[in-house]
């Protein structure tokens, strides 16, 4: 009896294992799709090898079913940070053999914007707001024409006027030659204020108008050549011309403004810049990574007279991850340093412009180099919510994506600075703030925030913001 049982069991088990085989085969054999073709709607602007340029994958190439829709939602996500399209949708019709047609729905956006400029000349919307000097308003127009001709080109014309007078033409093509890999851009500005900021006193920037006016004109003309061999990684050359000229007073008042006294500066700059970028969005990303890197050589030996030869060098990262449902934390980190250490006070600004520590926007904190990071972790109160406005028709407009995060973040910063006024305190000194904050994300790339923030002197109160978290940097 005990042999016969054995020998069941034997017998049991080789049959097992005999029907294990073809079926672990036919699993394998099945776990893969072909891509037989993609169809592509709802671009009526826009060509396909546009579209097409941004998939992670194409015609013929196969993909394992577990990995369809990751494969779907990268591709997805690229195409959205592209900024042409308001919506994609990605589907597949399976076929027989394991063949599959991918199915990829876009909303196209508007891309002509004749838009009215009505706005504040502050370095950021939180100060404007405390200060409300209504005469700090510029106006005019600005016309952007977005995906110009289909092939994701981009052609802008700004007439500026008021506080600030601008004069601004440029014109990008990014998806040059038959792989789509080189980009190309070129512009000029001309700017004109009759009041500028002069110096910094007390940590805060001195502002100055002279009785001849204008105060200040900047003219930058420049070239940009860019090369994107695969998806996520661009570098670009790009050399620019500055000329600065300012009024006699200014060069008395200041006479380190463009330095040595002078009136008129002109000078060419060379900017190497890295960027590699997996974050599932550039305008408000949630998971991803993000590393750029910058070289930019001031003063080139062309204007032989320029004594300003300075090469600076810029390092950001931007860390994103989803630690739980709804429940995210992101780091950015800056860094900047320069060989040149005594600079003209137009060319040396720190934090307080582009980049600047939450609860600190009422400062400047001027140097050549600088260190900045902040933590931010964020509760996704409203998840992204699609909502359709029945009165319009126009399908550019009437769908709104909005969703609502909350958000817990600390600021630390750092700005050396080897020549400072002794009235500058923050330089040379570690910073921190630390606050709470709620933004509104919404179509058409624009994010609301307001933050109640305590700064390290135990200043606090709210903050305003109306702008792309981290575009600038």
């Amino acid at each position: 009896m005990a042999g016969e049982i054995k020998i069941l069991i034997f017998a049991f088990l080789i049959s097992h294992t005999l029907a294990l085989h073809p079926q672990d085969t036919l699993i394998i054999s099945n776990d893969k799709l072909v891509i037989e073709d993609i169809i592509i709607s709802g671009n009526m602007v826009t060509r396909e090898r546009i579209i097409l340029r941004e998939l992670t994958f194409g015609v013929g190439d196969t993909i394992l079913k577990m990995e369809l829709l990751p494969v779907f939602q990268r591709s997805r996500e690229n195409l959205l940070n592209i900024s042409l399209f308001n919506f994609v949708y990605f589907d597949a019709t399976h076929m027989p053999g394991n063949r599959i047609k991918v199915l990829i729905e876009v909303t196209e956006r508007w891309y002509i914007w004749p838009v009215p400029i009505l706005e504040y000349a502050e370095r950021n919307f939180s100060y404007f707001i405390q200060h409300r000097e209504w005469d700090k308003i510029n106006y005019g127009i600005w016309l952007k024409w977005n995906n110009f001709r289909g092939r994701r080109e981009l052609l802008t014309g700004k007439l500026r006027l008021g506080y600030v007078q601008e004069y601004a033409l440029s014109y990008l093509i990014p998806n040059i030659g038959k792989k789509q890999q080189h980009g190309f851009s070129t512009g000029f500005n001309k700017n004109q204020q009759n009041e500028i900021f002069l110096n910094t006193i007390n940590n805060s920037p001195v502002e100055y108008e002279p009785q001849s006016i204008p105060a200040m004109v900047r003219l930058n003309a420049f070239v940009n050549y860019t090369y994107r061999r695969k998806l996520y990684t661009t570098h670009s050359l790009r050399l620019e011309y500055f000329d600065y000229e300012v009024s006699d007073s200014v060069a008395i008042q200041n006479p380190n403004f463009l330095g040595d006294g002078r009136t008129n500066l002109g000078f060419f700059m060379l900017t190497y810049n890295f960027n590699h970028d997996v974050r599932d969005s550039q305008i408000y990303p949630l998971e991803g990574f993000a590393v750029r890197i910058r070289a930019e050589q001031m003063g080139l030996g062309i204007i032989p007279d320029f004594p300003y030869r300075n090469l600076r060098l810029t390092g950001v990262f931007l860390f994103h991850q989803m630690l739980a449902s709804r429940i995210y934390f992101n780091n950015a980190t800056k860094a900047r340093y320069s060989m040149e250490k005594m600079m003209p006070y137009a060319l040396g600004r720190g934090l307080g412009y582009n980049e600047f520590l939450s609860g600190y926007e009422n400062y400047v904190i001027d140097g050549t180099d600088y260190f900045i990071t902040k933590y931010n972790l964020k509760f996704q109160l409203i998840k992204p919510t699609t909502w359709t406005i029945p009165f319009i028709r126009m399908e550019q407009f009437n769908k709104v994506h909005y969703a609502v995060y909350f958000n817990l973040f600390a600021d630390a910063g750092y700005v050396n600075n080897v020549f400072p006024d002794p009235t500058n305190t923050m330089v040379n000194d570690w910073q921190f703030s630390t606050g709470v904050g709620l933004d509104f994300v919404t179509y058409y790339d624009q994010v609301f925030r307001i933050d109640y923030v305590l700064n390290k002197y135990g200043e606090h109160g709210l903050f305003f913001h109306i702008e792309t978290p981290f575009f600038r940097w």
